[in-house]
Order: structure tokens, then sequence, then C-alpha cells
């Protein structure tokens, strides 16, 4: 998935939490401009990432998953959990 915001709700106040299952991928995190060059963080099978705050609305998004990536429960699969807070 290409660097993003994720900027439709309502409240930005709460965080975002991340939780990648299965093979592992490349987090790519930038700034507040797309063109922002971004840091590169390996996510394997149970890590959570969360950003909020000044960092909320920062671009990021993964590298495409590598050819050899695997994890012994998935396979080449890997699932990510993304919590927002929505109010309705």
């Amino acid at each position: 998935m290409g660097l993003h915001q994720d900027k439709d709700e309502q409240d930005l106040g709460a965080p975002i939490v991340s939780v990648t299952l299965g093979a592992p991928i490349t987090f790519l995190f930038g700034g507040v401009l797309r063109t922002d060059k971004p840091s590169r963080w390996l996510l394997e099978h149970g890590d959570v990432v969360v950003w909020g705050g000044v960092s909320r609305l920062y671009f990021h998004g993964v590298a495409p998953l590598g050819k050899r990536a695997s994890h012994a429960a998935t396979g080449a699969v890997r699932y990510n959990l993304t919590f927002r807070r929505v109010v309705g």
C-alpha cells in the first residue's frame, strides 16, 4: 500500500493502532508531506505500531511483500488489523 494518510475520521485526536500478523513486511513512515523521505521499519508477526498526536497525519504505508516473505502459520500472507476511533 503506497504512502497515504488516515484522515477520514471526524475526530483525529485518537491514535492509530496497527497490528501485523503473518509474513514480515517493511512499514514506511514519512512526514507531513508525501515527498518527505520515509523511514523503514521491519514489522514481523505480532508487532504493533501506534501513532498519534503530531504524527497522526504523517504519510505511511508498506513496501510490497517480498517474494521470500513467509510465516509458519500463514505462509506468504500478511494480515493487518488497523484500529481507529470513529465517532458517529
